[in-house]
């Protein structure tokens, strides 16, 4: 029942249609049941009721019909009886989908007993319940998105109705995840280009990459210079050079501080010392925060040393005879000079010379010597690098020749192959054979000539053949012997201009007892082995220093072959010492227990600086090699901790222990989003599923961001929060029955083709 405005209350009665003319009868009890009336509607509006007091009155209703109030005295029976169902009856009656007792829009069930959007209602009748309510983890038709929250700022809007920009909502109910490479910095995002491309200065999870700097939206990236005297981006520091080993590394980062013996690491100096982590760098979000702190959703462990190893290294270049210690015309020197070096670093960290003569020293003075590691203007050039160690494979990592790691092939030459115009013949291959000999011999073949060449005889050894060439009229030829690591072309400054053009020479490949870069023993130009004339630059230091934390368990072992002078130091105290101009000579040293009472007595978690200093002085050859075993001075690698329950980098999600592989709208053990809306498959509660096209024109076919279907005006759904009042789909705009079925030409139009019920239509 409804009541009235004057407080009585409508029964349904009998209902008549004369000639088009639908009348109601319709008792009205006040709560003395003394003002009945009858009420005569037209069918095309609704009557305006016009009470009179104590007699009968009329007017004209909306639709232009006759409208009669009848005063009825008292209570007729026949009038108290309900004869059929009406909407806002309470009642679920003829077609009606809804019905909770009023015909009031806007409350889940319509004034045309139609069930409105995101609304349930009970099959019987009664109040409908709202679906749409913004944080439940549900997405209704009217929320862009839902995450289980009403806030703002992560996502999804406190109201449900907009995805924030910068962000992707997958899945309702779940956490919203920045959008990584839209150009809007959102969430733990530290830059976002508009793209996922690494290499650009915002790396494709949107962190800083190394050595740039970002800023704006979208973020632009601009490299950071090492050197310029501006801490900014990563860098920890900025000194104002590009050198290495003066507390601020050639990357701009922070160096630890040896100076006293057992180092003190500062946070982003790469060591973890007393910190939770160190990713030699001061930016934060990327898992090691500016303070040495682990962030949160991250793991941070030491990385492998990765292939190959690179570490810091500081080349001088000097010109011939300045000083005079470099380029003496020393020869014949085959073993070190022991003792040219005190056995503690001074107080810059730098070899002190002792004064000794003799033998392959030839070093003018102690200032002479005190500028062959120090910066010296008009005296050397300094240049910063770093040097690749390569694994060996045998738990160690060496220098190599090549600058991919290849290693230097031993190689033999065989000097007479054959005589130019003497070849053997195979017509089959195309005639005359290079390096062969007609007389050579020919197993298994009678007559001619039984000569053995060079090619032949290193071919018996199982050598392979890398190039023959002509020398005048005779053939010669290169044989790969094995390949072995070191580079006994070692020349890092070739590049530096310092030296003139006309100090620049040939270099030989060094063929000693220990250290054989060539097979014959005959120490050949780079030329002969290689086939490639090239002029070096000769006279040059080299330093090298490397920071490792010492451990009681491991195993440490550091090999050395140079020429000529080569000094480690290991804590400040000499370890390898092998001064003096002289061809290739080895060393080595292991880091036992013994050797680390001697070294300043290393303690067990310390961390400590490998320091090596070596010096070309003499032309003909320059050779190198280095092999660490056991130093791992790698920085933090820090990596999304999936299953942690924070989403961070390039984690799609992360639902803790409750990632899911399978489920829709869970979370895989890679942190990845299983089946979830955008993704181009209707899956699990969607309705559709356009993948990229998701959030479109709301239109026939097309998706929302939610993954439900766009409602639109003829849709058949009610959407009422769209301002519509009816909508019964493809019957909207036609004439309609009591049924809803279509009924011409007496019906009447329930829903006009906008979505609006036309004026004085009650069902």
């Amino acid at each position: 029942m409804q009541s009235t405005s004057n407080g009585s209350r409508k029964i349904a009665g009998t209902r008549l249609e004369p000639r088009g003319l639908v009348v109601t009868l319709l008792f009205a009890l006040a709560s003395g049941c003394t003002s009945p009336t009858i009420e005569v509607e037209g069918s095309g509006g609704a009557g305006r009721s016009a009470a009179g007091t104590g007699g009968a009155a009329g007017n004209r209703g909306a639709g232009g019909a006759t409208q009669v109030v009848i005063a009825i005295g008292e209570t007729d029976a026949a009038v108290d009886r309900p004869t059929g169902p009406y909407c806002g009856d309470g009642m679920v009656l003829r077609n009606e989908q809804c019905d909770d007792g009023n015909t009031v829009n806007g409350d889940g069930c319509s004034r045309i007993c139609q069930v409105e959007a995101n609304y349930t209602c009970p099959p019987q009748g009664g109040p409908c319940v709202n679906q749409a309510i913004c944080g439940n983890g549900s997405l209704t038709s009217n929320e862009e998105c839902d995450d289980g929250n009403t806030k703002s700022g992560d996502g999804c809007s406190s109201d449900c109705q907009a995805v924030e920009p910068g962000f992707v909502c997958r899945v309702p109910g779940k956490p919203c995840i920045p959008y990584c490479g839209d150009g809007v910095l959102a969430s733990l995002e530290l830059c976002d280009d508009g793209n996922t491309v690494a290499g650009d200065g915002c790396s494709a999870t949107c962190r800083t990459e190394p050595g740039s700097k970002c800023s704006g939206e979208p973020s632009v990236c601009v490299s950071t210079v090492c050197g310029d005297g501006k801490t900014e981006g990563g860098e920890g520091c900025d000194d104002g050079n590009a050198i290495p080993f003066d507390g601020c590394s050639a990357e701009c980062q922070i160096e630890p501080d040896c100076s006293a013996g057992a180092c003190k690491s500062n946070c982003g100096d790469g060591i973890v010392l007393n910190e939770d982590c160190d990713d030699a760098n001061h930016a934060s979000g990327d898992g090691c925060s500016s303070e040495c702190k682990l962030e949160a959703g991250w793991t941070c462990t030491q990385a492998p040393m990765g292939n190959p190893m690179m570490v810091p290294v500081v080349y001088r270049d000097f010109r011939f005879h300045n000083p005079k210690d470099f380029e003496d015309g020393v020869t014949g020197q085959t073993a070190a000079s022991k003792g040219m070096v005190k056995p503690d670093l001074d107080k810059d960290g730098k070899p002190v010379f002792t004064s000794i003569t003799g033998d392959g020293v030839h070093v003018t003075s102690p200032a002479t010597f005190a500028q062959w590691y120090r910066n010296t203007d008009g005296v050397n050039h300094a240049t910063g690098a770093k040097l690749a160690l390569w694994d060996n494979g045998k738990g160690g990592y060496v220098n190599r020749y090549g600058a991919d790691g290849e290693q230097w092939s031993i190689t033999a030459t065989a000097n007479w192959c054959g005589t130019v115009g003497e070849e053997l013949q195979d017509y089959d291959a195309g005639g005359p054979q290079p390096c062969t000999y007609r007389y050579q011999y020919q197993p298994g073949i009678d007559g001619g000539g039984q000569q053995l060449t060079d090619c032949q005889k290193l071919e018996a050894q199982g050598y392979t053949m890398l190039r023959c060439y002509r020398d005048g009229n005779t053939y010669k030829a290169t044989y790969f012997v094995r390949a072995v690591d070191g580079n006994p072309l070692f020349f890092p400054v070739d590049d530096d201009n310092f030296t003139p053009a006309s100090e620049r020479t040939t270099a030989g490949i060094p063929s000693t007892a220990d250290q054989l870069y060539d097979a014959t023993g005959n120490w050949p130009t780079e030329e002969a082995v290689t086939g490639e004339r090239r002029l070096h630059n000769f006279s040059f230091t080299s330093e090298v220093r490397y920071w490792f934390k010492y451990d009681t368990s491991q195993s440490y072992r550091l090999d050395f072959t140079g020429d000529d002078d080569v000094w480690v130091f290991i804590n400040r105290k000499l370890a390898v010492d092998l001064g003096g101009i002289h061809i290739p000579v080895a060393g080595s040293i292991t880091l036992d227990a013994a050797a680390a009472s001697k070294l300043g007595g290393l303690a067990n978690g310390n961390v400590y600086e490998v320091a090596v200093f070596q010096a070309e002085r003499q032309t003909t050859g320059s050779t190198y090699k280095l092999t660490l075993s056991g130093f791992n001075a790698s920085i933090s690698s820090c990596v999304p901790a999936c299953g942690d329950g924070v989403a961070v980098a390039n984690e799609e999600c992360d639902n803790g222990p409750d990632n899911d592989d399978t489920a829709y709208g869970g979370c895989t053990t890679e942190c990845k989003w299983g089946p979830f809306c955008g993704d181009g498959i209707v899956n699990g509660p969607e309705e559709c599923d356009n993948g990229k096209q998701n959030g479109g024109e709301y239109v026939d076919g097309g998706c929302t961001l939610g993954c439900t279907k766009p409602h639109y005006c003829g849709d058949g759904i009610l959407d009422t929060d769209r301002k519509e009042e009816c909508d019964l789909g493809a019957l909207n705009g036609v004439k309609l029955d009591a049924e809803r079925n279509p009924s011409e030409p007496d019906g009447q139009i329930y829903c006009n083709p906008d979505c609006s019920i036309p004026e004085g239509i009650v069902f």
